[in-house]
């Protein structure tokens, strides 16, 4: 997808910086791409999130994980299956548009990027939460600002040296949950003392559902947040090699560490903590550790789950700048969006992300103790609405491929139409109990509100705008 460039001695000094690069370099391996999705999917969902839905649904969460993991297989499958038969910056906006038409994607694709800016604000709320556990009496939104200032200008590496950090930092966190389980697994099951399993204890004593069931199945939406970001692997589909061979090995990979990681870390967490003593305000993990006899395990997870958390805000802004870009070449969005600069990056697509994200963090200065929660509940709900959005394309998308490009059909994802639909209505159920949640009704109220602000935008704007470029356009 080339850039624009203005008329010979018409140029402005972005039109000249972006004229030296016409396309997004494909510099990322299979290696690169599994690291890079599993960093923007493993973040502050499983580390900090989880505590919340726990404490909330009670043991019944694992299950959830579970199931959450099954949802997660199925969209990222979706997803794939159309990168490989068409790899493209924009990812399924480009597919949407094909087969669902341009108010479609003028609404996903501003849903997506203020989704995305929601998700770096969370995991940057985060952060600076988990830096508390040094330093407690300095602001979050001080911690979130300088945070967000080292993620931005990360974001300003030639594509293989992001992929490259990005990849050091996911494989950091991967390595160190998987150490979480072995160490965990051993003091459980080792000759001698063993630590108090108090987490077992309450669920023998409470069951599955210390709170009932239709209480805990709200919570079902901060789970799939946490399996959110999968979007990642659309978005880096014209920056791989070979797409076909290189999103189908990141596919595979990440789907069975992802899964594993999730499940095996919470049945820990769960059989050492009690539910009842897990909250949004320090990460399960972190509890878990002080019950192992190791004076410095707390102290060394805290710091990787700090580089977890910042690893899933830098993968957002990665994909959030790639979806303001292509908003830009498809004119729904200022044109400068759309320009590149000499490395081949969107320049002020990122700057644009950068100053709402600046935005956002206010709310940890304004609500330090609540900004997590509501920050964490409108990211998920609108992160949901667009594997909707995904889901509701792949049903279109896979019969125009067979009718009109059947040989860029290279990879199909089994049990179509029916898997696809078991997705939406998991989605569904999510996004329809989630205002029922303690606490949610605000954030899903937010992300509600986000929803019907783009759709107000492409009736008013949008829309009309549509309807004159073809009379407008020269020739």
């Amino acid at each position: 997808m080339g850039i624009r460039v203005g008329q010979a001695g018409s140029k402005t000094p972005r039109e000249k910086t972006a004229s030296h690069h016409r396309a997004f370099h494909r510099d990322l391996n299979a290696a690169s791409l599994t690291l890079l999705t599993i960093g923007g999917v493993m973040g502050s969902g499983l580390f900090l999130a989880s505590g919340l839905a726990a404490v909330r649904a009670g043991p019944i969460i694992l299950g959830f994980y579970a199931l959450g993991a099954v949802a997660m297989y199925l969209e990222i499958s979706v997803l794939a299956e159309m990168a490989m038969a068409h790899p493209a910056p924009g990812s399924f906006l480009t597919y949407a548009a094909e087969v669902l038409g341009a108010g479609w994607t003028f609404v996903a694709g501003w849903i997506f990027w203020f989704s995305s800016v929601l998700t770096m604000s969370s995991e940057v709320t985060a952060a600076a939460l988990f830096t508390r556990y040094w330093f407690p009496t300095v602001p979050v939104w001080m911690w979130a600002l300088v945070y967000s200032a080292g993620i931005i200008a990360l974001n300003f590496l030639s594509v293989r040296g992001f992929g490259t950090v990005e990849g050091v930092m996911a494989g950091v966190k991967a390595a160190a949950v998987g150490a979480f389980i072995v160490v965990g697994a051993y003091f459980l099951v080792r000759p001698g003392p063993h630590p108090a399993l108090s987490g077992w204890h309450a669920f023998r004593q409470w069951g599955w559902t210390p709170h009932g069931f239709w209480s805990a199945a709200p919570e079902f939406l901060l789970v799939l947040f946490a399996y959110a970001g999968t979007g990642v692997i659309g978005m880096a589909a014209a920056e791989t090699r070979d797409p076909a061979v290189t999103i189908r090995a990141a596919v595979r990979r990440s789907v069975w560490a992802l899964s594993l990681l999730y499940v095996l870390s919470l049945a820990l967490v769960l059989a050492l903590v009690p539910f009842s003593r897990l909250s949004g305000a320090e990460s399960p993990f972190t509890l878990a550790l002080h019950r192992l006899p190791l004076g410095f395990g707390a102290g060394v997870m805290n710091l990787v789950l700090l580089l977890a958390v910042l690893s899933t805000m830098n993968a957002a802004l990665y994909s959030n700048v790639r979806v303001l870009y292509t908003l830009a070449e498809r004119g729904e969005a200022p044109r400068w969006l759309g320009y590149l600069n000499a490395r081949g990056q969107p320049v002020w697509a990122i700057w644009t992300s950068a100053g709402l994200l600046a935005g956002t963090i206010a709310l940890a200065y304004v609500l330090p103790h609540r900004a997590y929660a509501y920050l964490v509940t409108a990211t998920g709900f609108q992160a949901m609405f667009i594997w909707l959005m995904v889901c509701f394309t792949h049903l279109r998308y896979r019969p125009h491929l067979l009718r009109h490009h059947p040989e860029r059909l290279r990879w199909r994802m089994w049990g179509f139409p029916y898997t696809t639909w078991f997705v939406i209505a998991l989605v569904g159920v999510a996004l329809l109990a989630s205002p029922l949640a303690h606490g949610e009704l605000v954030g899903a109220l937010v992300g509600a509100c986000g929803i019907f602000a783009a759709a107000v935008a492409w009736w008013t704007i949008g829309r009309p705008r549509a309807r004159r470029a073809p009379a407008s356009a020269g020739p």
